[in-house]
């Protein structure tokens, strides 16, 4: 993974596992442990803004987004 600014992320909880990374599924045969599907274990969502102001080279300043 490439470097990240840290204000350049932010970082989202994930509704589904509520953070913990993993869930508990009730089956007829009991409660059963397995990993969160939407954000891979991990707990949270990262989503980058990678939006950057540069210099087109006549002294004019635009956002462009990457």
């Amino acid at each position: 993974m490439a470097k990240l600014k840290k204000s350049r992320v932010k970082i989202y909880i994930c509704p589904t596992c509520k953070g913990n990374g993993y869930l508990k599924v009730g089956t007829e045969f009991g409660e059963t442990v397995h990993q969160c599907w939407d954000c891979d274990s991990e707990g949270e969502f990262y989503e980058s803004n990678d939006d950057v102001i540069s210099n087109n080279g006549n002294g004019d300043f635009s956002d462009k987004l990457h």
